[in-house]
């Protein structure tokens, strides 16, 4: 009987090096290669796994390509990634943020901005792909084309009307951590930011 990989086993294999103590994760090269595998493994292996319905294969072959990056395997992260984009269970633009990240990575500037600009232009109904756009413009030093991602994402959470407090705090976060990189001046939206942050108890952001 196939077993079935539920939210929770995923939450699980994420979390298995991480260090209360220290809020983050320990393991190296080889604790990345390992998750991929296993991610891998639970989307492809349609005989011995069975995905709970929370869960796709997709979703899961970008997760191990995100470690396979993790574990600075390109080649293996494009191949998954792709291989993603071309599942049935994928969904509009999720794989895109790991691609941009890739070819940022590789240093091929031009395919990311033309990746990024398909998602501008169409527009997505999952917010978080504009966020991990931003992020990952930001992980990539390029602020102020991350700026312009997290300003694009404060402007999609308004459009639909989903907004939850920790939703525009965390994007807010995003803006000013790269306006503030790039030595910019505070504007009425890092005041914001600050003042929301104190409001809810959090730490000034560094």
């Amino acid at each position: 009987m196939a077993t079935v990989i539920t939210e929770d086993d995923v939450d699980e294999l994420e979390l298995r090096d991480f260090d209360p103590t220290t809020g983050s994760v320990t393991g190296g090269v080889a604790e990345h290669l390992e998750k991929a595998a296993i991610f891998e493994q639970w989307a492809t292996d349609a005989d011995s796994y069975t995905l709970d319905d929370a869960l796709t294969p997709a979703h899961l072959l970008i997760v191990a390509a995100e470690h396979l990056q993790m574990a600075h395997d390109t080649t293996e992260a494009f191949r998954l990634v792709e291989a993603a984009m071309a599942h049935s269970s994928v969904k509009p633009f999720e794989a895109h943020p790991t691609l941009i990240s890739l070819h940022l990575e590789q240093d091929d500037r031009a395919t990311a901005l033309a990746l990024a600009d398909e998602v501008r232009t169409t527009g997505s109904d999952d917010l978080g792909v504009y966020q991990q756009i931003a992020e990952g413009f930001e992980i990539a030093g390029e602020l102020a084309l991350a700026e312009r991602w997290y300003a694009i994402a404060l402007r999609a959470l308004d459009k639909v009307g989903l907004e939850s407090p920790s939703d525009r705090i965390a994007l807010l976060a995003g803006r000013y951590r790269v306006r503030r990189d790039g030595g910019k001046p505070l504007d009425v939206l890092d005041v914001e930011t600050e003042q929301l942050r104190a409001e809810r108890g959090l730490d000034p952001l560094d």
